[in-house]
């Protein structure tokens, strides 16, 4: 995978919260609650993303050709993309996420009614949720080399004790 040579700073945090509900849309575009995003008791990576993020959009291909089947045989994660592009863009998130062969469970958030209840202030944000839907990890940005800094905090908290 090539990443582009610009990186953006980070943030990250281990601080532990509630993910929240909020009424965002799924892929056919019906109206469905935040609280449907779930994973029988096991990990979720959820990437909040925007087609114009280049970030975004080259951490995605790198997780989903070397990280996706590992992390799931391995953990049971379940990834979860919602794009916060506004009204203008989200016809062409759809396409982009079938153009791309990604297989996360993916929904949209155009008013950023949820990009705002969680604080995301510029995508890409990774949040790590736990078997109960707390936050334990986030960092702002994603950038070469994060995958294996996911690797550890899932081998850190979701391993096979």
């Amino acid at each position: 995978m090539l990443w582009s040579f610009f990186t953006c700073a980070q943030t990250e945090s281990t601080s532990s919260f509630h993910f929240p509900t909020c009424d965002i849309y799924d892929a056919q575009g019906n109206l469905v609650s935040s609280d449907l995003i779930t994973n029988d008791a096991q990990p979720i990576l959820v990437i909040i993303w925007a087609t114009w993020c280049h970030h975004s959009l080259d951490g995605m291909n790198s997780i989903m050709e070397d990280y996706y089947d590992d992390w799931q045989d391995s953990y049971g994660l379940k990834i979860v993309a919602i794009s916060v592009d506004d009204s203008r863009n989200t016809q062409k998130v759809v396409p982009l996420y079938h153009g791309n062969g990604w297989e996360y469970e993916l929904y949209l958030d155009p008013n950023a009614d949820l990009k705002r209840k969680l604080g995301v202030t510029a995508a890409p944000h990774l949040f790590i949720l736990n078997e109960e839907r707390m936050i334990i990890w986030q960092q702002t940005s994603m950038n070469p080399g994060d995958e294996e800094k996911i690797s550890g905090i899932l081998e850190q908290n979701f391993a096979e004790k």
